[in-house]
């Protein structure tokens, strides 16, 4: 049997690549290659991770808004817990001085690979995340400024270059607060709402919450159209939420 013949390329001329390339114009775009959704820092909350598409975006900005109650302590530690199980190293920036190190082991955090900066006061906590993104090498940032929603805190230019430089540490930063702060800089928003609360034993601990979480901004619509809620029961380990 004869061996198989080499194919050929076969020329194209350049009227004719350019003729190709007007009829596909709606499908392809000439030297670019599509786009991949960045990857996501999940919660382990099913619920939330299907609203957010799978988790919090690495390389931007999100935030999570809600009164006490309303699962903001069972989401972040959720975060904490997926972050460190798959080996990656995380960071909490503290202003509010409320990172209990006894509730995150129970949600199963590794602590080993949890960076905890208790900062004093709002500028402090803005400085530390500016220096820890300049570092490098954090997939997931933690900012809890419950309860300490100052003037520093509002300013729209912090959140505009904090945002710039998650980008380019490629950091899932995320910012836990009693109400949205980072406004047009935030990636996504989500507000938490507390629905019900079920205690156990005396005195009474908090063992379960009922919330909705709701997808209150998108930019780019990575997680779909804003509007969007999901309800989710939280297990809180007698925690404040």
């Amino acid at each position: 049997m004869p061996p198989p013949r080499p194919i050929s390329p076969v020329p194209v001329d350049a009227s004719r690549l350019e003729r190709l390339l007007r009829d596909l114009r709606p499908q392809v775009r000439r030297g670019a290659l599509p786009a991949l959704p960045p990857p996501r820092c999940p919660t382990g909350i099913s619920a939330i991770d299907g609203l957010l598409g799978g988790g919090f975006p690495c390389g931007h900005l999100s935030e999570v808004a809600g009164a006490t109650s309303s699962g903001r302590t069972a989401l972040a530690l959720g975060l904490l817990a997926e972050t460190t199980r798959a080996g990656q190293v995380a960071a909490v920036v503290d202003a509010a001085d409320a990172f209990d190190a006894a509730s995150a082991v129970a949600a199963g955090v590794t602590l080993e690979r949890v960076l905890w900066v208790r900062a004093p006061h709002v500028r402090a906590a803005l400085r530390s995340v500016e220096r820890l993104l300049e570092a490098r090498g954090f997939p997931l940032i933690l900012v809890d400024l419950v309860g300490r929603e100052d003037r520093d805190a509002r300013s729209p230019t912090v959140w505009s270059r904090l945002a710039r430089a998650a980008a380019g540490a490629q950091t899932a930063l995320v910012l836990l607060a009693g109400r949205r702060l980072a406004g047009t800089s935030a990636e996504l928003a989500l507000e938490m709402q507390p629905c019900r609360a079920c205690f156990v034993g005396m005195p009474a601990l908090l063992e379960e919450l009922e919330v909705q979480a709701v997808l209150a901004r998108t930019r780019s619509g990575l997680c779909g159209a804003a509007g969007r809620a999901a309800s989710v029961r939280l297990h809180v380990l007698g925690s404040a939420a």
